[in-house]
């Protein structure tokens, strides 16, 4: 192991700040900017991102869990993309691969627990997709377990990633005669939680719509299948401009809001916090088409770019404030990956599942959960990867400093066998009982992980090494 790890803070500009001013007070303003730029993650994928990603799929067919673990997965992880390439290519440290180990515990149980707590009654699961996802996200853990055990990432080992997520995504594809034909054969399962294979309507969100009328007030937003667009790549491009120019209005189903954004709400919680927002809101509705306006709808491929330009933009800002506030109160950068990162990358899961999950769409939150952790390690983690040992510098190859990612990775796959324990002796069902089972559950693992990277239990994270800056 070498002698120091070097500080991620380095890599990044000059803060306006001395170590000595930070120390003094000033470390509460980067603070504050950590936040705000929890808030700005939050806005994009609510209001943007997420929305254009439901434009695109609109035009095909989904079951909810495959959307919730292909669709809303893909979309909902591209902070933790954003932050793995933060850490390849600009501060050069364990930041990207500590926010994926971290946000994977986090959707895993932090998700499922808020989940189950913000449920307004218990919700019945099916045995079929979560056992599916499970399966997946386990090989997914083995493979970062295995790729991470010499300390070195190499060109073959980045394709390995991309290629289980093909392979992946190839599964999904047959998901429905696969479920038929498991889910009639195996008895082991309570009947209650045999799910319906042949449901391919997708509820998202609340709004009013009635798929006979297009109005009332049943949930309203319908998501289609993303995965066939990557699949048949040709039938999505013809696919694409056929809908494009010939939108009915009832195909897009989630409708714009009606006030205006620049309007003040009333209520002085709901102020204060539109009145934060306010320079976000400007910035967006400026660079950003509102593609659930009729107007606008034609434009959902310009507004799915702008939302990852600022994901983008806004995850830098957080992955730098984070790390200067570790440098300032000198904690290690693998620890605040694992804990405040991850959680700012994973906000956009709280609120994807839990807006599902108030429409009783149980399996489709927690395949939102699962499937992200899929694709923040096989996807998040391999695109940069690949980009830096086979594009920009082929034959090279990406250190893994920290000794103590191997022993979380390797904690995750305890993960697994709780997740699907919990569920199974609840009798499949998500409700509040559980929820605060997984919440001990998250806050020990976050614990231990600390303490790992803390060198609590052995020196499995070198010490970091001495910076002016």
């Amino acid at each position: 192991m070498p002698n120091c790890t070097p500080r991620a803070v380095e890599q990044f500009p000059r803060d306006i700040f001395s170590q000595q001013e930070r120390k003094e007070g000033a470390i509460l303003l980067h603070v504050l900017a950590v936040l705000y730029m929890f808030l700005a993650l939050s806005i994009v994928c609510d209001s943007y991102f997420v929305p254009a990603l439901e434009v695109l799929c609109d035009m095909l067919h989904l079951q909810t869990d495959v959307a919730g673990a292909t669709f809303m997965a893909a979309g909902s992880s591209a902070p933790e993309l954003a932050t793995a390439v933060i850490g390849v290519f600009i501060a050069k440290d364990d930041v990207g691969l500590s926010t994926v180990v971290g946000s994977a515990i986090y959707n895993v149980m932090f998700v499922v627990s808020v989940c189950g707590l913000a449920a307004s009654s218990a919700v019945q699961l099916s045995w079929w997709p979560l056992i599916r996802d499970c399966l997946a996200y386990l090989v997914s853990i083995v493979a970062l377990i295995v790729v991470i055990m010499d300390e070195v990432i190499r060109w073959y080992e980045s394709i390995l990633f991309l290629a289980l997520y093909v392979l992946y995504i190839v599964f999904m594809f047959f998901n429905q005669p696969l479920e038929r034909y498991f889910v009639h054969r195996l008895r082991c399962f309570p009947p209650e939680a045999s799910s319906n294979p042949d449901q391919v309507v997708v509820q998202y969100e609340k709004v009013g719509y009635s798929e006979s009328n297009g109005s009332g007030s049943g949930s309203g937003v319908f998501l289609r299948n993303f995965l066939k667009s990557i699949v048949f790549p040709f039938q999505l491009k013809r696919s694409f401009f056929f809908h494009q120019f010939c939108f009915s209005p009832s195909e897009i189903h989630k409708a714009a809001p009606d006030e205006n954004p620049f309007h003040a709400p009333r209520g002085r919680c709901a102020f204060f916090i539109w009145l934060l927002s306010l320079p976000l809101i400007a910035m967006m509705y400026v660079t950003i088409p509102d593609c659930r306006r009729d107007s606008l709808r034609k434009w959902f491929l310009v507004t799915f770019f702008m939302s990852l330009v600022w994901l983008s933009a806004f995850s830098f800002l957080m992955v730098w404030m984070i790390t200067i506030i570790g440098f300032t109160v000198n904690i290690p950068d693998s620890v605040m990956s694992l804990t405040f990162v991850a959680f700012g990358v994973s906000l956009p899961d709280v609120v994807a599942s839990v807006l599902v999950i108030k429409d009783g769409l149980g399996d489709m939150a927690v395949s939102n959960a699962v499937g992200s952790n899929v694709f923040d390690i096989l996807v998040c983690l391999g695109i940069p990867w690949f980009l830096q040992t086979c594009v920009l510098a082929p034959g090279t190859t990406i250190q893994v400093y920290s000794e103590g990612l191997l022993y979380s990775s390797i904690t995750l796959l305890s993960t697994v066998a709780i997740l699907i324990l919990g569920i199974h002796f609840n009798k499949w069902l998500l409700d509040k009982c559980i929820a605060i089972v997984f919440m001990f559950v998250y806050i020990g693992y976050s614990i231990l992980a600390s303490l790992y990277e803390l060198n609590v239990f052995g020196y499995f994270h070198p010490e970091e090494c001495p910076s002016e800056y």
